[in-house]
């Protein structure tokens, strides 16, 4: 296992173009070519491991590596006969630093557990690797996940691909600048109010935060942030995300949200296409404002759904009410958290994390009860909006991607949240409420920046969405798109 990142910052490459695979193919295209014996896994392993000592100096988006181990796994895998291979046979991945695994450590962007490695796969990594699936390393968060930027103590700031003055958003942005700079096809992330669709929307990918349920949280817990928390899918396609969720997605004993399985395979779903829609398109956020080239960007791509024969409408639907529940449930947990911090670590915690874990700790049991019936009885009533409309497009991220090491104005967990939660307006609401919404790319602001907009669909409607969102993406392609001037 090696650390990655050295803190530096030259120029991210400009000139070379990368096309070889697997350099910034999809995770089918890796398959499929290992399928048909014109890749090999150990030869796809090794050229990625090469791309990420290249690339990843620039921009500290993996923070561990298990170069020699994952090229024993490609080995392994090139012996396993033709039949018995799985559906994501020799493709690399990565994992977010909260995703526990074997022999890598998760460190939750803290330095109190810089040296933690659990020592066990959970159950959504046993599932990649079961169906043939490479680990290769873990990608940077901030501290706990609680920043809407990459940053935190133990390692260098994560960067923007696309600009390297710019941060990927957080929390999930080391795995979005992983995927987005090509050095692996998929990255297996985590959401709690945004946190994998604003990366994905930020490094213009395909960002999946299933319904509540869909993906277990087994072994290492039961339920996060109340239910708010899902693993997510990251990739630079529709499709790679489908069959991803195909691999993830399904309960286990004791899952408190389990939903039955589905009637087909959510990679069939974007094959088979939408039925016609009746679309809804919402730009005004509960609280804050949309950045005025963000909402050019989405208006204007909402209309490819009208150009695709379905129906557009302005949405009549209220998100606001959320706020002050969300802020408790997240103190809360974050409190039960640092609670279990040895104490010769606490002095290792980010000031910001302390705070809000002392917020926490000033909470009742009945003022955090209250706070999770109200939102369940406001959540309710959005979803009850979707007997108007089929599927919800909003804008992911209402600001551009943010500078590097920008934060909020003031020092107070409630003020720099309350201008967070502003740029993830369109995006906390429905981790509250639980359903399926995906980030995909809608556009560039005039410095190149990626915009991404959100589908969002009723409960447990993953094959509706992604369906809707691949016949965007065949409308609007944009895999062939490289940062920094690469492809």
């Amino acid at each position: 296992m090696r650390r990655q990142g050295d803190g530096r910052r030259p120029d991210f490459p400009r000139s070379t173009p990368v096309t070889t695979p697997p350099i910034f193919s999809t995770a089918l295209e890796i398959r499929d070519l290992i399928a048909a014996d014109r890749l090999g896994a150990v030869e796809s392993t090794r050229a990625v491991l090469e791309y990420i000592e290249q690339t990843n100096p620039y921009l500290n988006a993996i923070t561990a590596m298990r170069a020699a181990k994952a090229l024993d796994d490609a080995r392994a895998a090139d012996r396993v006969p033709a039949a018995e291979r799985g559906p994501l046979h020799g493709v690399p991945f990565v994992i977010k630093a909260v995703n526990e695994s074997e022999d890598l450590p998760a460190d939750y962007g803290s330095r109190a557990f810089a040296d933690y490695v659990p020592g066990f796969d959970t159950e959504v990594v046993a599932r990649l690797r079961a169906a043939g699936a490479i680990l290769i390393g873990t990608t940077n968060m901030p501290e706990f996940g609680l920043r809407v930027t990459t940053d935190n103590r133990l390692w260098p700031a994560t960067r923007n691909p696309w600009d390297t003055d710019h941060s990927p958003a957080g929390s999930s942005g080391g795995a979005a600048a992983a995927v987005a700079a090509g050095m692996v096809p998929l990255a297996q992330a985590a959401d709690g109010g945004g946190s994998g669709r604003v990366p994905a929307s930020a490094c213009g990918i395909v960002g999946l935060k299933p319904s509540r349920g869909r993906t277990p949280w087994a072994p290492s817990a039961y339920e996060q942030w109340s239910g708010y928390a899902v693993n997510t899918q990251m990739a630079r396609t529709v499709r790679d995300v489908a069959l991803m969720l195909d691999v993830t997605a399904g309960p286990v004993p004791g899952e408190p949200y389990g939903l039955p399985a589905p009637t087909e395979s959510f990679l069939a779903a974007c094959d088979r296409g939408p039925e016609r829609l009746r679309v809804a398109y919402l730009g005004t956020p509960p609280h804050g404002a949309v950045d005025a080239e963000v909402a050019s960007a989405c208006r204007e791509a909402v209309g490819a759904f009208a150009d695709q024969g379905h129906e557009v409408v302005e949405a009549e639907l209220s998100l606001d009410g959320l706020l002050d529940a969300f802020l408790t449930v997240m103190a809360g947990n974050v409190a039960a958290l640092v609670a279990n911090v040895p104490a010769a670590r606490l002095s290792e915690l980010e000031p910001s994390t302390v705070e809000i874990a002392l917020h926490g700790q000033r909470l009742t049991a009945a003022d955090y009860c209250a706070a999770v019936a109200a939102a369940q009885h406001r959540a309710a009533e959005i979803v009850r909006g979707w007997a108007d409309f089929d599927l919800l497009v909003t804008p992911t991220l209402t600001v551009q991607p943010p500078k590097v090491d920008s934060a909020p104005p003031g020092t107070g967990f409630r003020e720099q949240w309350h201008e967070y939660a502003s740029w993830l307006a369109f995006t906390y609401p429905f981790s509250i409420t639980g359903q399926p919404a995906i980030s995909v790319p809608a556009g560039r602001t005039a410095q190149h920046l990626p915009v991404g907009i959100q589908l969002v669909g009723a409960p447990g409607a993953e094959d509706r969405i992604l369906a809707a969102a691949a016949a965007f993406e065949q409308a609007r392609p944009w895999v062939a798109e490289r940062p920094g001037g690469l492809g």
